[in-house]
């Protein structure tokens, strides 16, 4: 898993480089669809089960990964998705962590 250290040195490089360059085997970026909070809720809690029963990893929502530059990448999340997933209890091996940034 990476640490929230690594995470920010990597999106400091969404000037130069689109976020699925930067992605590999224990790194994904996902980008919020605003329209839907249902569909993207489905679709955070799909991602992160596939990471944990895959073997871990570190899964960063809110980011085009198509899109050059950070003010276009980095689209965040709405508050209140921290609040759905601390409610939500996951059987997945590693347990899931959810942070902000």
């Amino acid at each position: 898993m990476r640490t929230l250290q690594e995470i920010t040195e990597l999106l400091n490089e969404l000037g130069r480089r689109i976020a699925d360059e930067l992605e590999d085997q224990d790194l994904d970026f996902k980008q919020w669809d605003t329209k839907s909070m249902d569909k993207s809720v489905k679709m955070l809690v799909r991602t992160a089960v596939c990471m944990a029963n895959g073997g871990g990893g570190t899964v960063v929502f809110g980011v085009a990964d198509k899109s050059l530059g950070r003010a276009t990448a980095l689209q965040g999340v709405p508050l209140e998705v921290m609040s759905i997933c601390s409610k939500r209890r996951f059987m997945t091996k590693p347990i899931l962590k959810f942070a902000s940034i």
